[in-house]
């Protein structure tokens, strides 16, 4: 399971010391959820695509990678599918396009 960051028109990805543009990063997340189960927080990682990240080669841009937080809604669990959910609202208040890739 992955996200799926796109370029728009207002916000491009740029590879980090270059001029270069990508049309997206392949995000994957890591996450943790409090003992309360109120709170998830999530660490995004870019790739260029899904074989990068199969490589471990990690590509730095412009697009903050790192932490994320978030309150859950009294229905919501701690999970992965939750963690996707909340890192999708972050970049897509960035400005970007987001994908959740479920493979």
């Amino acid at each position: 399971m992955a996200i799926l960051i796109k370029a728009t028109a207002e916000k491009k990805i740029i590879i980090s010391g270059t001029t270069l543009e990508l049309t997206e990063v392949y995000g994957r997340i890591r996450f943790v959820g409090d003992y309360s189960g109120n709170t998830i927080e999530g660490e995004v990682a870019t790739f260029a695509n899904m074989a990068t990240f199969e490589e471990g080669k990690m590509i730095y841009t412009d697009v903050p990678i790192g932490n994320y937080k978030a309150n859950l809604e009294p229905t919501e669990v701690q999970s992965l599918e939750t963690a996707h959910k909340y890192a999708k609202i972050a970049y897509e208040q960035l400005g970007y396009e987001v994908i959740i890739d479920m493979v």
